[in-house]
């Protein structure tokens, strides 16, 4: 939804008096967001908090320190360093939540699909907690697939690699591999010896 379309579906509310116009609408608009944006420019993020800003059956805005931090670019897979910023985060209430889902569930009853149910079910009377026992950790990703390391990987396919190694493994196998060279020159010079048990 554009600014526009939200000016035009509240000018149309018939919640409104018949004299509002468009204009109108558009300058409480741009005033409200305008003040907003201030609020959260002029707000100090402290140990104890930060600015938030909670719209009632809507969501709370917060004002949020993303530290500074090392990326990959990819299209050239190099390493490089992000810079810290400030951030808004929303965090949507659970009135707009439910409305959500249940706005899902219809719309897929209508088309005639299984609606995944992920509501929770009515509590009931407290029951005495049984001790769970401890299951295997499993790592699974999207999809429910298996996550697995790289070298796993390579093993799978038999050695073959799909993908480009990243940079950093490169220059780490290169200090790694002349590291052992360098101890390989030093003892080339040194007669081995054998240690006989006993």
């Amino acid at each position: 939804m554009t600014k526009a379309e939200l000016i035009d579906r509240i000018a149309r509310s018939r919640d409104l008096p018949p004299d509002i116009t468009k204009k109108v609408v558009g300058e409480v608009l741009e005033l409200a967001f305008a003040e907003l944006g201030q609020y959260f420019v002029r707000g100090k993020l402290t140990r104890n908090g930060s600015p938030k800003f909670t719209f009632p059956k809507f969501g709370t805005f917060t004002k949020k320190k993303r530290s500074a931090r090392r990326g990959v670019n990819p299209r050239t897979l190099e390493p490089m360093e992000i810079d810290a910023c400030d951030t808004i985060d929303f965090k949507p209430s659970v009135e707009l939540k439910r409305q959500m889902n249940e706005a899902r569930s219809a719309s897929l009853r209508e088309s005639g699909e299984p609606a995944m149910t992920s509501a929770r079910k009515p509590a009931k009377a407290a029951k005495p907690a049984k001790p769970k026992a401890a299951k295997p950790a499993l790592s699974s990703g999207p999809g429910r697939r298996k996550l697995v390391t790289r070298d796993e990987a390579e093993l799978e396919l038999g050695g073959e690699v799909l993908l480009p190694e990243p940079p950093l493994q490169k220059v780490r196998r290169k200090a790694s591999s002349a590291a052992s060279t360098e101890a390989g020159k030093a003892t080339a010079g040194k007669p081995k010896t054998r240690r006989r048990a006993g």
